[in-house]
């Protein structure tokens, strides 16, 4: 087990495949890959970089009940939006990328357990590159930045450099392995019900005010 090491891991559809990124305590990037099965991915983070903790952009599980869970709908309180995760559709087509998340926590167990808002080690946490970025930056993007330019910087201004994150799907991974480690130095918290899934967040408490698009120069 690597200490303070942290995978992040963008999910999509089977067709286009997972990208994965792992950061060392330091920021730099030990591992980045893309177009991974969720087995490859797997194979990985047991194989060659047994993180601390492994980080997942998607959803953990369904809500218990309504429209959105409580991580969902408290997020976007603040400000930040994010699909809302029902109860279980059945095989609806849109969900379809979520069920291959579903697939890739249950394929963690048991080395990493789901994190439900306790300790962090050895535990497979759901997390939301969007609301990285957003609270790490402390406002929301402005519009005229593109998701990539805006988390880009947000990943330089906090020491992951970008040189071997090639597109948006490896951004977003690295900022999930940020948030780990962040999680990791004791500097994070977390939103949600824990029965139907929680979010891991990489500030120590949620801002006392909703956030606002700040214009960049």
């Amino acid at each position: 087990m690597s200490d303070h090491v942290a995978v992040g891991i963008d999910v999509a559809e089977e067709r286009k495949g997972l990208d994965l990124v792992a950061l060392d305590a330091d920021r730099k990037v030990v591992a980045s890959v893309g177009r991974l099965s969720v087995d490859d991915a797997v194979d990985i983070v047991l194989g060659d970089v047994r993180p601390s903790m492994v980080c997942i952009d998607s959803p953990s599980g369904w809500a218990s009940s309504g429209r959105s869970r409580h991580s969902e709908r408290r997020l976007r309180e603040i400000g930040i939006t994010t699909f809302a995760t029902g109860q279980d559709p059945g095989d609806h087509p849109f969900y379809r990328w979520m069920r291959v998340g579903f697939g890739l926590f249950d394929a963690l167990v048991p080395p990493y357990r789901l994190y439900r808002g306790a300790e962090l080690g050895h535990t497979a946490a759901e997390v939301f590159p969007e609301a990285t970025a957003v609270l790490l930056a402390g406002r929301l993007r402005s519009a005229d930045e593109s998701k990539r330019v805006f988390r880009g910087r947000v990943l330089e201004t906090h020491g992951v450099g970008l040189d071997e994150l090639p597109n948006i799907d490896r951004i977003d991974a690295a900022l999930a392995a940020l948030t780990g480690v962040i999680a990791l130095e004791g500097g994070s918290t977390w939103v949600g019900e824990p029965s139907e899934g929680v979010v891991l967040l990489p500030v120590p408490h949620l801002p006392a005010r909703r956030l606002v698009r700040v214009a960049v120069p």
